[in-house]
């Protein structure tokens, strides 16, 4: 049944409404109301990229057109242009477009195509499944500095379900145990940056985050061959050692349990805190939840890379599970870094020895 639905400032038509509560289906004019709160997070963010210069946006599949019509509308001053190949969908771009008296272009265009004529300052590659047929399309639209969202849906791939699956879309292989979703982040994010590193870009997470059935990476494409170098010296190994152990790509002395996957921070502290004040400002349906995935996001940034599942940890020594904030404090005070993690709510980040962690749940 057709819909109009509000989300910020806009309102959209839908030939169709359908409650999605997971990925839902591949469909033209897709949309899905559980996923107001990434949309809340990339106006935002694009706020963001707007007052540091980015001036030309792209939505690049952009099915109702909902991205690229709320940066027009919440953002405003900016060249917004919408796109997406298939017929239907770009007809109902174009209708939402009039329904909201927004300042924005419709494109019916393949999107490697489209990507092969125009420049932008920030593009948005959200596609159902994985992003990889578009990423090596990207680079000639890029100017020497470009804004770079990119969405995975196909999580179970870059969480070690499909190992083989991984090994060959993402030339990784993926971590199948504890801290596997923080991992198939960062085998998302090393394949982008290598992907630019072949085209002489450095690329440099700035908010990265696991949210319900995917991933999602705001970055920075920046043109120069050192650039490129010093974005790559981010890319190593996983081994286990009691506990985690992060090594460079080059300098590798064991078998790696997965990788190569980006060891470096996925998220900067000042675009975090940016991107908060501005969601601290807006009027959003699900501001609280947001802002509390922001402020998890930030606390993790001077924290270890990946984490222990408490509640593999406690079946691993054959004990009943403490509570999490006993486990933090414990840690702390025997000197440890030690913090919780958006990726999972019942998981700890530490620096300490696994050695350590077992004799605290003792």
């Amino acid at each position: 049944m057709a819909a109009i639905v509000e989300e910020g400032e806009v309102k959209i038509f839908l030939e169709e409404f359908h409650n999605y509560r997971g990925p839902g289906r591949r469909r033209a004019g897709f949309y899905n109301p559980a996923l107001e709160i990434d949309r809340d997070l990339n106006v935002a963010f694009c706020a963001y990229a707007a007052k540091n210069g980015a001036r030309k946006f792209l939505d690049g599949l952009a099915a109702t057109g909902i991205r690229g019509i709320r940066l027009a509308k919440e953002i405003g001053n900016i060249e917004v242009e919408i796109n997406d190949y298939n017929p239907k969908s770009y007809e109902l771009i174009k209708k939402n477009i009039e329904l909201n008296n927004v300042d924005a272009i419709a494109l019916n265009e393949n999107l490697c195509v489209l990507l092969q004529r125009k420049r932008y300052d920030y593009i948005d590659i959200d596609p159902y499944g994985s992003p990889i047929p578009f990423i090596s399309c990207l680079f000639k639209a890029l100017k020497k500095r470009t804004y770079l969202a990119v969405t995975a849906t196909d999580t179970a791939t870059l969480c070690g379900a499909y190992k083989k699956a991984c090994i060959r879309k993402y030339h990784s292989i993926p971590l199948r145990r504890m801290a596997s979703k923080e991992a198939g982040l960062r085998i998302l994010i090393a394949y982008v940056a290598k992907q630019a590193a072949s085209f002489d870009y450095g690329f440099k997470p700035l908010l990265s985050y696991s949210w319900g059935h995917f991933f999602r990476v705001y970055g920075i494409m920046e043109r120069g061959a050192g650039k490129a170098e010093r974005s790559i010296q981010n890319i190593g190994w996983v081994v286990w050692d009691d506990g985690w152990k992060l090594l460079n790509f080059e300098k590798i002395d064991s078998k790696p349990l997965a990788g190569p996957m980006w060891i470096g921070k996925i998220s900067e502290e000042d675009v975090v805190n940016a991107v908060k004040e501005i969601v601290e400002k807006k009027e959003m349906k699900r501001k609280k939840e947001l802002m509390k995935l922001l402020t998890f996001i930030k606390e993790e940034i001077s924290l270890p890379p990946l984490y222990y599942e408490t509640g593999k940890v406690a079946k691993d020594v054959k004990v009943r599970q403490p509570k999490l904030q006993k486990i933090i404090d414990e840690l702390q005070k025997k000197g440890y870094d030690a913090g919780r993690t958006h990726f999972m709510l019942n998981a700890v980040k530490t620096n300490a020895p696994y050695s350590v962690i077992k004799e605290i749940f003792t």
